[in-house]
């Protein structure tokens, strides 16, 4: 089930920077995914052989509230703008981000991604979506 996700979102997340970006020549593209993937897949190793039921619940996306879906569809708006508008600033030179900020965000995101690691490590209940557990 997690490869039924984690490639699958790659190559998706991939299209979204290249295609706009219109070649395959865009290094930042690359070093941001290698940057979510690589810890990604790193912790669901860890998740699968240490927390299989914590991975569980962190694969549901299904919220049950209407005003949750609501939300979560109109959150799809800013995160579509998010990941495009870098393809299409690259395509067509609209600014110049220089080599050590784009190295110290990305520095910055993998920061965060272990942060969220270490969340999801001590709060074994962590999910996706809004639940109400028994007790």
């Amino acid at each position: 089930m997690v490869c039924a996700r984690f490639i699958p979102g790659f190559l998706v997340l991939l299209a979204m920077f290249l295609i706009p970006a219109g070649t395959f020549a865009y290094g930042e593209a690359w070093l941001y995914m290698s940057t979510l993937f690589i810890p990604m897949f790193f912790v669901f190793i860890y998740l699968i052989k240490n927390e299989p039921d914590l991975l569980a619940r962190r694969m549901k996306m299904k919220e049950k509230e209407a005003e949750q879906k609501l939300i979560i569809k109109l959150s799809y708006i800013p995160f579509l703008i998010a990941f495009l508008l870098p393809g299409f600033d690259k395509r067509f030179g609209w600014s110049h981000v220089p080599v050590g900020v784009v190295v110290i965000s990305d520095i910055l995101v993998l920061l965060g991604y272990g942060i969220f690691f270490l969340v999801i490590k001590e709060n074994p209940y962590a999910s996706r979506i809004v639940e109400v557990e028994p007790e």
